[in-house]
């Protein structure tokens, strides 16, 4: 099972959680996570972005609390603005991960085959060992999961701390797939955002009933597949170095640095919006 360079291990086991969530748990060797590390750091430093707004996404990442994107893409054709389209869904920005984002003019074809064999396996997997609903089979058909955003976050600890993401349901756009390098991510799933919180009025008419927290620590070399629309989810912390390849960091950077800011954690975000597509939402 390979993509380019990136390969699933065979090792890799299927973990399956409330709601519909699902962790491909050492879907990516350490030889994968770095190499996949180093392409993205490539494409943000320049390979395929536009210059501006992601040259110099170490020096944002140090200020924020929050996930730094460092590349963006969106399907459609054409190019993006690296002015940031809220992809998050707020209509007040508050430019917490950097208001401006590398946005990639080429298509990051190893990056979406990756999530499609990502999503396959799990599919696969669901399907073969039982109990795994509506997501038993659903990727591994005539109807590949086919990702219309991507993104590339970084968490890292700056002058602001360290960097975290609220609870929250991404826009109506069906599954999301994340694949996580680096320190473990401390998540929740299933929370609903109380009142006054960043995301608090975003989407809410639209999660699925009766949540209720899950914690999940979601591991270097990790994947993950869930209804980002329907379930509740948010990034609390990052863990502990254990498990990370040594040389992702280095890779991811290019061998740069700024003071004060030490990279942790990148996930690279996958989203299948099927209702611009003209197919039913699954």
């Amino acid at each position: 099972m390979t993509t380019a360079s990136y390969e699933i291990s065979p090792d890799a086991r299927l973990e399956r959680f409330p709601y519909e969530v699902f962790a491909l748990r050492g879907a990516l060797s350490s030889r994968a996570q770095t190499e996949l590390a180093r392409d993205i750091g490539a494409s943000a430093s320049g390979g395929r972005s536009q210059s501006r707004g992601s040259v110099d996404w170490l020096e944002r990442a140090r200020a924020n609390n929050h996930p730094t994107i460092i590349a963006a893409y969106g399907g459609g054709g054409g190019e993006r603005s690296v002015r940031c389209v809220r992809a998050c869904g707020l209509t007040r920005c508050v430019g917490a991960c950097g208001r401006e984002v590398g946005a990639l003019v080429e298509e990051p074809r190893e990056a979406l085959t990756l999530a499609r064999d990502v999503a396959r396996e799990i599919s696969r997997r669901a399907g073969r060992d039982g109990g795994g609903g509506i997501v038993s089979g659903l990727f591994d058909g005539d109807e590949p999961y086919e990702p219309s955003h991507f993104w590339a976050l970084v968490y890292g600890s700056g002058v602001s701390g360290q960097s975290k993401m609220s609870t929250h349901l991404d826009r109506p756009v069906g599954w999301t797939l994340s694949v996580s390098v680096g320190r473990a991510a401390r998540m929740t799933i299933g929370r609903a955002p109380e009142a006054g919180e960043q995301y608090d009025k975003l989407g809410k008419d639209r999660a699925i009933d009766g949540q209720r927290e899950v914690e999940v620590e979601i591991r270097s070399g990790d994947c993950l597949l869930f209804r980002g629309d329907r379930v509740f989810h948010s990034v609390d912390g990052l863990g502990a170095e254990r498990g990370a390849p040594l040389e992702w960091a280095q890779a991811l950077t290019q061998d740069s640095a700024v003071d004060g800011y030490v990279p942790g954690r990148m996930a690279l975000l996958f989203r299948e919006e099927r209702e611009t597509q003209g197919k039913l939402i699954r």
